[in-house]
C-alpha cells in the first residue's frame, strides 16, 4: 500500500497515487486512492503563465450531491444550534448553526465531488471507491485525465506562431461515419 510513481522521462510530470483500505471490521470495506502530480519546474512555469492552476480538468455535474449536501448541512446546523440553545442565547445558537452547517455541507460536497481541478491534483486529492474495480478504473481515468494535462501544457509551449495544417479529404464511408456522430 505504497506510493506508485508512473513516469517514463527522468524530468517530466509525474502522477502517485497511494492505496489504502478500510479494515471492514464493522462495515463494508471502503477503498481510498490519493492522486498527486509532481511537475519539474519548466512545466511549474508554464502551469504559472497560463494560470492552470484553476483549470477544471473534469467537469461533472451532480444535482444529486448538491442536494445531499444540503441536507447534511441542514441537518448539522439544526443539531448544534439546537445544543447550542441548551447553553447560549437563540441569535448566538443560530450563528453557530449556520457556521457549522455551512461548513459540513462545503466539506461533504467537496469530498464527494467528481469534478476535478488541477490544483486539487497539484496539492494531493483523495477519491473514496466502493471496491478495488471501482478503484481500477478511477487510477486509470486520472492517468488519461493527466495525460491529457500534459498534451494541452507540451502545445502551450508553442502557442505563439502560425501552423498550418493539411486536412485530408476522407474515404467516403468514413466521412458518412464523421457527420453522423458529429464529430
Amino acid at each position: 500500500m505504497g506510493i506508485f510513481l508512473i513516469s517514463k522521462e527522468p524530468s517530466a510530470m509525474k502522477i502517485l497515487f497511494n492505496r489504502k483500505q478500510t479494515s471492514g471490521r464493522f462495515a463494508k470495506v471502503q477503498f481510498r486512492l490519493w492522486c498527486k502530480i509532481e511537475l519539474d519546474e519548466e512545466e511549474t512555469d508554464i502551469l504559472r503563465r497560463y494560470r492552470f492552476e484553476n483549470a477544471v480538468l473534469i467537469a461533472a455535474l451532480q444535482p444529486q450531491l448538491v442536494r445531499q449536501s444540503i441536507l447534511i448541512g441542514t441537518a448539522a446546523g439544526v443539531i448544534v444550534a439546537l445544543l447550542a440553545y441548551l447553553k447560549f442565547s437563540i441569535s448566538l445558537s443560530i450563528v453557530l448553526g449556520l457556521i457549522v452547517g455551512g461548513a459540513a455541507g462545503y466539506w461533504f460536497f467537496h469530498e464527494r465531488r467528481e469534478t476535478i481541478f488541477v490544483k486539487d491534483l497539484l496539492h494531493g486529492r483523495h477519491f473514496s471507491c466502493n471496491s478495488v474495480i471501482e478503484l481500477a478504473k478511477k487510477e486509470a481515468w486520472l492517468q488519461s485525465v493527466v495525460a491529457f494535462l500534459r498534451q494541452v501544457m507540451e502545445s502551450a509551449k508553442h502557442w505563439n506562431g502560425t501552423e498550418a495544417l493539411d486536412i485530408e479529404a476522407l474515404p467516403k464511408d468514413e466521412a458518412k461515419l464523421v457527420l453522423l456522430r458529429g464529430l
